[in-house]
C-alpha cells in the first residue's frame, strides 16, 4: 500500500540524517532517506518537495486561550497596536460610532509601550465612549479599565480589586466584567473556527486551553460543524472540579480533537497589573500583591485531581506565589506521574525550582513574555534591574531537567516569535538553545499534557500533525523564517501563498 503523502528533500527535526517523512491514514509512516521513502509512492500519493525547507512537528502552544483568540478577530477592539492611550480611545469611539447599541470590548491595551505610561480609566472611556457600556482589558486579563455605564454591571464592591473611581477591575471582579461583555454562543463557536484557522497559519496544531466558563459548549459546537482544526486540550475552572470528579471524567476524556485535561487554579495575578505576588514590594512601593488562592485550597484541588486522574495547573508568576504552590504540592503529596503543571512560574528562586524538579512539576512558561524584559521596559520598571535580570529563566528550569513546555497564553499566539524571543533575550538565566526551544513548543509542551504517545516528535506511530517553515532554522536567521505548510492529521490546513 502506497503512502498518502510523501515530504521529501528537506531536514526533520529531532531525526538526524533524515530528509523525508511518509504519511499514511493520518500518521507517520516512515522517516528516513528520500531515495528509500520514494519508493512508497502509489498512485494516490501527495508528494511535495521540500527544496531544503525543514519539517518540524506541529507546534503545541502548551498555555494560550482560544476562543479569546478567535474572538480577538471577531468581536473585540485591537489595542495592542495602540501606540499611545489617544490612540486606544480612538479606536475605541470609532468602534461605537459603527456598532451602537451594544458592548464597546477592547483588548490589548498596554500602557508600558505608550508615552503617558499611566492606565486607561473611567473618566478616559466615558469621554471616549459616552453611551455605551465599553471596557477595555490590559494585554495581561488581570486589569479592566471600564466606564461609567460598564460598571453598572460589576457586582463586586470597591476594595481590593475594584477602584470605581477609576473604573479599574482586577482578577475575578475583571473576570466577571468580561463576562457581562461576552457576545452569545453563536459567535463563540464562529470565534473557535476563527481561531482554529490562524492557529494553522501560525504552525499551531495543538493547544491547552485555559478554558473560562460556556467555552466547552461552544467547542462541541464548533466539532460537529467540522470547523475545529487544532487539537484542543482543556484545562477547566477550577470549581469544575467537583462536577468532573462526580462524572469519574480524567484526562483525555473526550475525542481527538477535544480532550479534558484538567483544571486551572490562580495563585495571584500578573505583573502589569501589579497582582502578581511577591515577597517583596513593587519597585513603586505599591505593596505585594495579591494571593488569590490559599496553600490549603490548592493542596485540595491537587488531592481531589490526582485521586480523579486529572491534571491541576497552577497559575503563578510571583516568588511569594510560587512559594504557595509549592507548598501546596508538597502537603497534596503529588509526585511526577501527576504531572501537575506550574502556569508561568516567572520570578521563581534557585531554590524554588529546585523543589519543582524534586516535585516532578511541569515549568509551563511563556517565552513571549521576554518582550517586556530588558533595560526600560516594563518588568524593569515594576521589579527593579535585580529581580527583571531573573525574571522567566527558562535556561535554569532546562539545567535542573525539569519538564518545559512553551506555550504563548496568546500575547500573541505565535510560536516562531516567542522561540525568537527565548534565542536571544535579555539576560542569561533567559536564553535556550535552538532545539531546546523547539523541543518545548513541540514535544515538552505535548509531555505537559500527556500527549507524547501520539504528539511532538516526528517518529512513526505518531499523528502526523507537521509544520514546514521556509527554511531550515539550522541554516538561517530565525527571525527571517516563516510557515509555510501545516497538516493536520496529514491533511492540509495551512499553505502560505505562493508556496506549495
Amino acid at each position: 500500500m502506497g503512502a498518502d503523502l510523501i515530504l521529501y528533500g528537506g531536514p526533520l527535526f529531532g531525526a538526524d540524517g533524515a530528509d523525508a517523512l511518509a504519511v499514511r491514514c493520518g500518521r507517520i509512516a516512515a522517516v528516513g532517506a528520500s531515495p528509500e521513502l520514494l519508493r512508497l509512492t502509489g498512485p494516490e500519493t501527495a508528494l511535495i518537495s521540500l527544496r531544503g525547507r525543514a519539517v518540524l512537528p506541529g507546534f503545541f502552544d502548551a498555555h494560550t486561550h482560544f476562543i479569546r483568540v478567535g474572538l480577538e478577530h471577531t468581536f473585540y477592539v485591537g489595542l495592542g497596536a495602540a501606540r499611545s492611550l489617544g490612540e486606544a480611545l480612538d479606536r475605541l469611539r470609532e468602534t461605537a460610532r459603527a456598532r451602537p447599541g451594544g458592548w464597546i470590548v477592547g483588548r490589548g491595551w498596554d500602557e508600558s509601550r505608550w508615552p503617558e505610561k499611566r492606565y486607561l480609566e473611567r473618566a478616559d472611556l466615558d469621554r471616549a465612549v459616552p453611551h455605551q457600556p465599553c471596557c477595555a482589558v490590559r494585554v495581561d486579563g488581570h486589569l479592566v479599565a471600564a466606564n461609567t455605564l460598564a460598571l453598572a454591571h460589576c457586582s463586586y464592591p470597591n476594595g481590593e480589586f475594584v477602584d470605581r473611581n477609576r473604573g479599574h477591575l482586577r482578577e475575578d471582579a475583571a473576570s466577571d466584567l468580561i463576562r457581562a461583555a461576552q457576545p452569545d454562543p453563536e459567535a463563540l463557536a464562529e470565534a473557535v473556527s476563527v481561531a482554529s484557522r490562524h492557529a494553522a497559519s501560525l504552525g499551531v496544531t495543538a493547544v491547552g486551553d485555559m478554558a473560562g466558563p460556556g467555552d466547552l459548549a461552544a467547542y462541541q459546537v464548533a466539532l460537529r460543524r467540522g470547523t475545529l482544526q487544532t487539537r484542543v486540550f482543556l484545562y477547566l475552572p477550577a470549581d469544575n472540579l467537583s462536577a468532573a470528579k462526580e462524572l469519574q471524567v480524567s484526562h483525555g476524556f473526550g475525542s481527538p480533537l477535544l480532550t479534558i485535561q484538567g483544571v486551572k487554579a490562580f495563585a495571584d495575578g500578573s505583573i502589569g497589573a501589579r497582582t502578581a505576588a511577591l515577597n517583596t514590594p513593587y519597585r513603586d512601593g505599591k505593596g505585594l500583591g495579591q494571593l488569590l488562592t490559599e496553600r490549603a485550597e490548592l493542596a485540595r484541588l491537587g488531592r481531589e485531581a490526582s485521586e480523579a486522574g486529572l491534571q491541576l495547573a497552577v497559575h503563578a508568576i510571583g516568588d511569594r506565589a510560587i512559594e504557595e504552590a509549592l507548598a501546596a504540592a508538597h502537603a497534596a503529596g503529588v509526585g511526577r506521574l501527576d504531572r501537575h503543571r506550574i502556569e508561568h512560574l516567572e520570578l521563581p528562586t534557585p531554590e524554588q525550582l529546585d523543589r519543582v524538579a524534586s516535585l516532578g512539576l511541569v515549568a509551563s512558561m511563556q517565552p513571549n513574555f521576554l518582550q517586556w524584559s530588558g533595560r526600560g521596559r516594563m518588568y524593569e520598571d515594576r521589579l527593579g534591574p535585580e529581580r527583571e535580570a531573573r525574571m522567566d529563566p527558562h535556561a535554569w528550569v532546562s539545567e535542573r531537567g525539569i519538564p518545559l513546555a512553551f506555550g504563548s497564553d496568546g500575547m500573541p499566539m505565535d510560536p516562531l516569535y516567542g522561540i525568537g524571543l527565548a534565542l536571544d533575550p535579555p539576560h542569561p538565566p533567559q536564553k535556550l538553545t535552538l532545539a531546546a526551544a523547539i523541543r518545548a513548543y513541540t514535544e515538552g509542551a505535548a509531555y505537559a499534557a500527556f500527549a507524547e504517545p501520539d504528539l511532538g516528535t516526528l517518529s512513526p506511530g505518531k499523528r502526523a500533525d507537521l509544520v514546514v517553515l521556509s527554511r531550515d532554522p539550522a541554516q538561517a536567521p530565525w527571525g527571517e523564517l516563516a510557515v509555510d505548510l501545516t497538516f493536520l492529521a496529514g491533511k492540509p490546513i495551512y499553505t502560505r501563498t505562493g508556496t506549495g
